[in-house]
């Protein structure tokens, strides 16, 4: 099922519930034009329903190694099943990766920029009909971000359009329900979350001073209108309460340098540990990233809160692991 039958399938089954899910009460059979418009604007995003059941065996968790982050990538990508697993002609897809900071990528603290390019041309010649590379920055000069990161560029040069809002001015939002939530019930998320068929996400791993470690959960708070709510709550909780609507059909995670402190915008400490971590299963994407710190899944709070909330695994070497030198 794709993800335009899956919501009208969902839509069905909320009217005939009454709206509860969306709203929270029962909708007037005789709703005026301004209810109904709201409760268009409360319907959660893209990917509820997450991707399809792998087959017993099935790889669904790459570590590529190498010292070429694109190759790398192709390899994971196709360890995993290749583009088309993830990919529909005409779907329109959103790459969310970390251009928070305006650094150079030598500092670790934003996605290798030819990650994102090369995400964005497979994705072309998979038949997306177009890819959009989103981003939130922590910065009130976004162009800036996107310039000195270089993923601007990378991204733009490979034929997507690229969109960043700055910290003091996110873009127009429209408000989703986290069902069962006990940190975050509900959120503002950016209007272009909604219109995507697919989403990618594509962090980079590092430290963080609030989160301990800002991996792949992490990195969708900034798709939301106000990233700074998360910090005023139960911080892992609502990282995790997130990601039970935005459901990423494929996780890309880039190791291919890591921030060791001073997160999560640097400058510090970096690694190399050359690693690119794709998977279809984000708890187990982040767990092992966890590793790579001297951590243990359980040290980080969301990784644990999204095993709970049925995300995924912890134990990341269960889920079908594959290692891969390049």
């Amino acid at each position: 099922m794709d993800r335009r039958e899956f919501l009208k399938r969902s839509g069905k089954l909320t009217a005939g519930l009454g709206g509860l899910w969306l709203s929270g009460t029962l909708l007037a059979s005789c709703a005026s034009e301004s209810d109904a418009e709201k409760q268009k604007n409360s319907t959660p995003p893209v990917d509820l329903e997450p991707l399809a059941q792998a087959p017993a065996g099935a790889v669904n968790l790459v570590v590529a190694r190498g010292a070429d982050a694109a190759a790398q990538l192709r390899a994971a990508v196709e360890h995993l099943g290749g583009i088309e697993r993830f990919i529909s002609s005409g779907q329109k897809v959103l790459i969310k990766p970390n251009a928070a900071f305006a650094t150079t990528p030598d500092v670790a603290a934003t996605t290798n920029p030819y990650l994102v390019g090369e995400m964005v041309a497979m994705c072309l010649a998979a038949g997306a009909v177009s890819v959009l590379v989103l981003e939130h920055t922590l910065s009130n000069l976004p162009g800036q971000c996107l310039k000195r990161s270089g993923i601007g560029e990378q991204a733009e040069a490979q034929g997507a359009k690229v969109v960043a809002y700055a910290s003091n001015k996110p873009g127009a939002t429209r408000a989703a329900n986290v069902p069962a939530a006990q940190a975050l019930p509900q959120i503002d998320l950016l209007a272009e979350v909604f219109d995507a068929d697919v989403i990618i996400d594509m962090a980079k791993a590092k430290h963080h001073g609030s989160a301990t470690l800002s991996l792949s959960m992490k990195n969708l708070m900034g798709l939301a209108g106000n990233m700074g709510a998360h910090h005023q709550i139960n911080l892992h909780r609502a990282i995790a309460e997130l990601n039970t609507i935005i459901r990423p059909r494929l996780v890309v995670l880039d190791a291919t340098s890591i921030l060791l402190d001073r997160g999560p915008g640097g400058p510090g400490t970096v690694a190399n540990p050359g690693e690119v971590i794709a998977g279809t299963d984000i708890v187990a994407v982040d767990a092992y990233a966890a590793t790579l710190f001297g951590q243990k899944p359980s040290n980080i709070g969301y990784i644990m809160y999204g095993q709970e909330l049925g995300l995924g695994s912890t134990d990341y070497a269960s889920v079908g692991m594959e290692r891969v030198e390049v």
